[in-house]
């Protein structure tokens, strides 16, 4: 089955409503402050299940199958007994609907045993601190899961968590991921919609202890197999992905940092995507993108900026970012804290900052939300309010136990990341449980997105108050963290491994509570010291002191406080004056009937009585 190619202009401005999704930064190991590789994900969704999962290590007997999901990202994302209590249905809330068990679409052979690992709405990390990030990307095939009358059985969610249950190191799961998906088919997330093109293609941001990874796929032409291709990241460079392929000319002859299907060249040139006598640029190949990419490339510029202020790279570029490297040198080597910070950025101090201009308001919220207006566009940073969660994944060489996850609910300027073992038995409740379709203080992300919608009204004002307590939070868990680090291995070697993940788990739960109730007496300070257009001050002297916020003036002019008719905006100006004419003429029409008819009247000798 030959499918339709996205070639045609109409397609491409098609993708110009297209929805938030992800930012993906990879960091080689000696770009790194800890000396191995890391990952991030913020995973940009506004109606996906944000619980944080715990799946168990299993064993299988000989001849058993894995059941295959159709991808489900809202709440629940799974519903069963065999992938943790997260998924029982006992734990469940069905006080707005009955859900029932989820059923397989297929099945694949099974391994004798699997690993246990973390898991959001994508694999996260696993026990042996094989970590992902993901990154929704456009492509130019579309395919259909079998489930759906198509050939493929196999979408980005399940290779994820398959090679989490199954391998160790970033290129075993690429190697895996890739043929599971050329034998069985591969789909992307949105098949069924107008939106098929933009998120046929994926890219998981790969790594171990000891390598990172870029690695993207999509359909083939088929529908029935999988084009797919990975590049290693230089030990001593940054790379990063925002919704468009980045990996560019592919060395078949370099296996120690290429890797690829071998269908690639064959399906492009046959589709007409490649001349053979040309190098093969992957991007230029087989992404699809809209009539601007400017959501994406500028993201990818901003963290490369970041990483290095002095870069001359222009964040001005054509659509396919073709002037910037895949990967770059850091100015320095970066710590998960400065990958935090780099999700949490709004394009700040840059011609794009989104907490200046209009559009921020008076108190510079940097927020857009979106609209179904075509035509025009707002920048979009790193960090934006429909975010379900992010990450810093971070491995260690020094023990295999103690690969550690900074994992934060909800938008990242308005979050705080706490550490968690991968090793753990189970998820603090804060972090596990929960939905959308409940607001609920006792689970972490309705804190932090009360504390982030709140805050957003007077965000120049309660934003600085967020950021310093961010800062102070986590540099006091990392603080914490050394002793940790240092007491569970002695744990393991004189209780064992159960003792070890004992004490883990439980500090893991300390300390999300501990940052939990921290955030809650941030939002009660936050309410307490800004609200109704006063910063409130002086709360423990004699005499409270209430300064008006006020406004900045080129904000009055735009809402016309300087005007004489105080403030009417041109809109309602014209509104007043169009009435002013239809009553006008209304009168006038009225009158001239009115004396038409008393001229009529007496002309055959009636007259009105006065």
């Amino acid at each position: 089955m030959r499918l339709v190619l996205a070639v045609s202009a109409l397609l491409l401005d098609a993708v110009a409503g297209v929805k938030d999704r992800c930012t993906a930064i990879l960091v080689g190991a000696q770009a790194s402050t800890s000396g191995s590789p890391m990952t991030t994900h913020s995973n940009d969704c506004p109606d996906c299940d944000f619980r944080l999962a715990k799946i168990p290590a299993k064993e299988y007997e000989a001849g058993d199958t894995r059941p295959i999901f159709a991808p489900t990202s809202q709440y629940p994302r799974y519903v069963g007994d065999d992938r943790g209590p997260v998924y029982s249905p006992e734990n469940l809330d069905d006080r707005f609907y009955d859900w029932n068990v989820t059923q397989p679409i297929g099945q694949i052979p099974q391994v004798n045993a699997t690993y246990g690992y973390l898991e959001g709405v994508y694999g996260i990390m696993n026990e042996h601190q094989l970590a992902m990030g993901e990154s929704t990307c456009g492509a130019r095939f579309v395919s259909r899961p079998i489930s759906d009358g198509g050939l493929a059985l196999l979408d980005i969610t399940e290779l994820g968590r398959i090679a989490l249950e199954r391998t160790t190191t970033a290129r075993d799961a690429i190697l895996l991921m890739g043929r599971l998906a050329e034998t069985y088919g591969y789909y992307g997330s949105d098949w069924g919609t107008d939106d098929a093109y933009a998120s046929a293609g994926e890219a998981l941001t790969i790594t171990d202890t000891v390598e990172a990874w870029m690695f993207h796929i999509l359909p083939d032409d088929t529908g029935a197999s999988a084009l797919w291709a990975a590049q290693r990241v230089p030990d001593t460079h940054i790379a990063v992905v925002a919704n468009e392929f980045v990996l560019r000319e592919i060395h078949f002859d370099d296996a120690d940092n290429f890797l690829y299907s071998s269908n690639l060249r064959d399906v492009a040139a046959r589709s007409g995507f490649w001349e053979p006598t040309l190098p093969f640029d992957f991007t230029k190949a087989f992404a699809y993108t809209g009539a601007s990419s400017d959501a994406s490339t500028r993201r990818v510029w901003r963290v490369f900026n970041l990483a290095d202020p002095s870069t001359a790279l222009s964040p001005f570029t054509d659509l396919y970012a073709s002037n910037y490297p895949f990967s770059m040198a850091p100015a320095s080597p970066l710590s998960a804290h400065d990958l935090m910070a780099y999700q949490r950025d709004h394009f700040e101090g840059t011609a794009f900052d989104l907490t200046q201009g209009p559009a921020a308001g008076p108190f510079g919220d940097p927020e857009r939300y979106a609209t179904s207006q075509n035509g025009g566009r707002f920048e979009r940073s790193i960090a934006v309010a429909a975010s379900t969660y992010s990450f810093v994944a971070v491995p260690t060489t020094s023990s295999q136990t103690l690969g550690l996850l900074w994992f934060g609910a909800y938008a990242p300027d308005a979050n705080t990341y706490i550490p968690l073992h991968v090793c753990i038995s189970e998820v603090p409740a804060l972090l596990s449980q929960g939905s959308l379709r409940a607001f609920d203080l006792n689970v972490t992300f309705w804190l932090h997105a009360v504390l982030g919608n709140y805050a957003a009204r007077y965000y120049k004002f309660a934003h600085p108050v967020i950021a310093e307590t961010q800062v102070a939070l986590e540099s006091a868990m990392q603080s914490t963290l050394k002793d940790v680090d240092r007491v569970a291995p002695a744990l393991r070697d004189l209780q064992g491994d159960d003792a070890m993940v004992a004490y883990l788990t439980t500090n893991a739960d300390v300390a999300t509570t501990q940052a939990h109730d921290v955030f809650f007496a941030l939002f009660t300070n936050v309410v307490t010291r800004f609200h109704d257009g006063y910063v409130m001050a002086n709360a423990t002297s004699a005499l409270l002191s209430a300064t008006p916020m006020g406004y900045p003036d080129w904000y009055l002019k735009s809402v016309g406080y300087y005007d004489p008719l105080g403030g009417a905006s041109a809109s309602s100006l014209g509104a007043m004056v169009f009435m002013i004419l239809v009553v006008i003429i209304a009168l006038s029409v009225g009158v001239g009937f009115y004396v038409g008819r008393v001229r009529a009247a007496k002309k055959r000798g009636y007259a009105y009585i006065q």
